[in-house]
């Protein structure tokens, strides 16, 4: 038991020596930091807008665009028939078309589109455009979506994909069971709420070619379906995803990037379109609503026995990443951290004429888990059990497979993170708190698990280049971007020990088309790839520069690499010769780039499934409910991370706190609700986020050992804190009120209702 490992607070104390500022912060604090809608400098620049559907259903009869091109200022407009190249796009299927030719499928569908001399000459050219419709009936839910009678969204019906996942028999261990709980839940249609919406410029090149600086998520996969659309070879775009204000998964698919294209094609000028919130609201990925029906079982002494659980997922008008959703949905919903002998999930992943839903933190995972935490919780009830006590006798080892019968590497024994929950200072509430007052207060706690890389064998590698540049810089280059998540300080950390420089030394390039293809930026899968990259590049980058040293210097003494240069192992302490002296003095000999592509860690599996690279999380809540309102406050957050090893530690906390915090709008306040296909809300004036006065208290407590000394010991952690938010808050809730809500977001009003009743209900 001496080599368990144990959670540790995450602060600058117990990690002063990995305590370094963030290399973007100074121009971020001071405003000064260049994002993709800051791209206004370029000569000649057009501004872009989009013309959007006027229905969420319907044939296009005709479509006038005489009078916008008449307007004076307007230098182009463009619809289907100008694409040069494929009128479609999408990550796994290219079911969305650029620009909608005989019917429109959601209020966000693009008809056509203006380049004009300025904002205001575009949006009222705009409102020139005539269309004419005839509007066909609407599939406003998921369910009415697979009605035998519904119209049917695409060639291929309604249904666009379908999962099962299990082992056992199911109707046996039900059979066995001597506590059974059975509830329904749903989760919400959520809005990335990035600061900056999406935009960019797209800016055509002497030769022919078209560069693009716009916000998105991965460089090299924009280029690939843009030059299709464009009918331009891949060496003609390219796409360069500059420091972004937020993705969360918002701008893994494309957005403006089409549009902008044709047009800078069409005009040969610079293009730049911005969305505005509203059109961001009403076009952008949106996280899926899932209604879930979950059934679980136990026998006498609360060992699980059987779960099932059958969803269905709104994936909107077109398919972005719902398969890919769906699957790690799937896998979720078999309760990965539980043993359980028998399982039965299944999934239905249906079109309708709502807004697109796709790639959103967390990834479908955080929906099944808020389920099966809180089956769990109500089947402790049953059984006359502590939930801490019905998942400590349930529990997987590292030893054990994953729900997929699939290897998995987890960093630690979830029973310490169980430990870690229950040993929470939060359950100690402060008997002022306790009060039968106004506020009732309650702590409640969940466990939830994650994975890196886009798992169950989908195509996932990466790459990197390293070289001498001729400044005597260190540039390392990697394809993905930085959006907010830390990557950069990451990169430099991760970089500055593998190498042995200073972070002066460094270069760092990232989210180029034009340099090495690291995948998208997803999945929590950047660090890994820094981390893999820097390995395999290390001994070969030291061994070049040393020999390099070595010919310049006429010296055969040993070298190492060091900041600002090379080494001299004897006599200790002593600079051989800096960097940019290297650099200059490879005039006459050579120094190739440094260049690696490998595939992204998914286990000895001959057929990989689920992912292989797995984090734990066990987070505890405290709220306050409002007896006279309903309305809940969270005032502490406690999260114990097995992640890995920490690079950086404030990037570290940033990820795991504002995971959590974008749960909580989640779980208690976020929802676009849609009526038969029409926004019932378009704007944040109306859509509620958490603000920093919502945001509670936080401590993150750490553990850093992996088992076995697994191989991989540096993880990504930007999905893991939005894992078991929601089902901690739930069972906070229940705590100080008794009432557990199944349907998110918990609002006000519903929980008000079902406490008056339990009062009504007291003898």
């Amino acid at each position: 038991m001496n080599n368990v490992p144990t959670a540790v607070p995450l602060d600058q104390k117990h990690f002063a020596e990995r305590w370094n500022a963030r290399p973007d912060s100074t121009e971020k604090a001071y405003g000064l930091q260049q994002y993709p809608t800051d791209e206004l400098h370029w000569p000649g620049l057009l501004h872009g807008r989009i013309l959007r559907s006027a229905w969420p259903h319907a044939h296009i009869l005709h479509i006038d665009l005489s009078q916008a091109r008449s307007l004076p200022g307007v230098r182009a407009v463009v619809c289907a028939e100008d694409i040069p190249g494929t009128n479609s796009y999408g990550i796994i299927f290219r079911d969305q078309p650029v620009f909608c030719t005989d019917r429109v499928r959601f209020l966000g569908d693009a008809i056509a589109a203006v380049a004009a001399d300025s904002p205001e000459i575009a949006a009222h050219a705009l409102t020139l455009i005539k269309v004419v419709y005839e509007p066909l009936p609407n599939i406003g839910d998921s369910q009415q979506a697979l009605a035998s009678a519904a119209p049917r969204l695409h060639p291929d019906g309604n249904l666009l994909d379908s999962s099962r996942l299990g082992h056992g028999d199911i109707d046996a261990g039900f059979a066995q069971c001597s506590y059974i709980v059975d509830r329904r839940y749903s989760t919400p249609r959520q809005m990335h709420v990035f600061m900056e919406t999406e935009g960019g410029v797209a800016i055509p090149e002497q030769d022919g070619s078209l560069t693009f600086r716009v916000g998105c998520q991965s460089g090299h996969r924009d280029r690939d379906q843009l030059a299709d659309i464009l009918g331009l070879p891949q060496h003609k775009v390219r796409v360069i995803g500059l420091s972004t204000g937020g993705g969360f998964g918002g701008k893994d698919e494309l957005t403006m990037q089409p549009a902008a294209g044709l047009l800078a094609l069409k005009t040969g000028r610079p293009v730049r379109i911005h969305y505005d919130r509203q059109e961001s609201t009403r076009a952008g990925i949106k996280r899926h609503p899932i209604q879930m029906f979950a059934r679980t079982g136990c026998d006498a002494e609360g060992r699980l026995i059987a779960h099932q659980l059958h969803a269905v997922l709104d994936t909107g008008a077109y398919a972005s990443l719902g398969p890919a959703v769906l699957t790690n949905f799937s896998d979720h919903a078999a309760a990965p951290l539980y043993r359980i002998p028998h399982v039965e999930v299944q999934g239905q992943l249906v079109y309708t004429n709502n807004s697109v839903a796709g790639a959103f933190r967390g990834f479908g995972g955080n929906q099944a888990t808020f389920a099966v935490e809180s089956q769990l919780d109500k089947l402790a009830l049953a059984a006359g059990l502590s939930p801490a006590e019905l998942r400590r006798r349930n529990l997987r080892t590292p030893d054990d497979d994953g729900v997929e019968g699939q290897s998995q590497q987890m960093p630690c024994h979830p029973n310490t993170l169980l430990n870690a929950a229950i040993a929470s200072p939060l359950w100690q509430i402060n008997p002022a708190d306790a009060e039968h007052g106004r506020w009732l207060s309650g702590v409640g706690m969940a466990l939830g698990a994650q994975g890196n890389g886009l798992g169950n064998g989908l195509p996932d590698s990466g790459g990197a280049s390293l070289r001498l540049t001729k400044q005597g810089h260190i540039q390392l280059a990697f394809g993905f971007i930085e959006y907010g998540q830390g990557v950069v300080a990451a990169v430099q950390a991760l970089a500055c020990e593998a190498l042995g420089c200073s972070a002066e030394d460094l270069d760092i390039r990232l989210g180029d088309s034009d340099g090495p293809d690291s995948g998208p930026t997803s999945a929590s899968r950047s660090t890994v790839i820094a981390t893999e990259a820097l390995r395999r590049l290390r001994d070969d980058w030291q061994q070049q520069l040393i020999q390099l040293g070595k010919s310049l210097l006429g010296d055969h003494r040993a070298l190492c690499t060091g900041a600002g240069g090379l080494w001299y192992d004897e006599p200790k302490g002593k600079r051989a010769i800096s960097y940019q002296a290297l650099a200059s003095g490879v005039k006459d000999l050579s120094l190739p780039a440094l260049k690696i592509h490998f595939d992204f860690p998914t286990g000895p599996d001959a057929q990989p499934k689920g992912r292989y690279l797995q984090l734990l999380i066990a987070t505890v809540a405290r709220v306050r409910v409002d007896r006279f309102t309903g309305s809940v406050k969270v005032s502490h957050l406690h999260h114990i991370a097995a992640g890995g090893k920490v690079i950086h530690p404030p990037s570290y906390r940033g990820q795991i706190e504002g995971a959590a915090v974008m749960g909580m709008g989640m779980a208690l306040l976020e929802d676009v609700p849609m009526h038969n296909g029409e926004y019932q809300l378009d704007n944040l004036d109306a859509y509620l986020i958490p603000t920093l006065a919502d945001a509670p208290a936080q401590q993150v407590d750490v553990i850093e050992t992996i088992v076995a000394g697994d191989q991989y010991p540096v993880r990504g952690i930007g999905e893991l804190g939005i894992e078991a938010i929601s089902p901690a808050l739930m069972a906070a809730i229940q705590d100080a009120t008794g009432i557990r809500p199944c349907d998110l977001p918990a609002r006000p009003a519903a929980l008000l209702a079902a406490m008056t009743a339990a009062e009504e209900n007291l003898p």
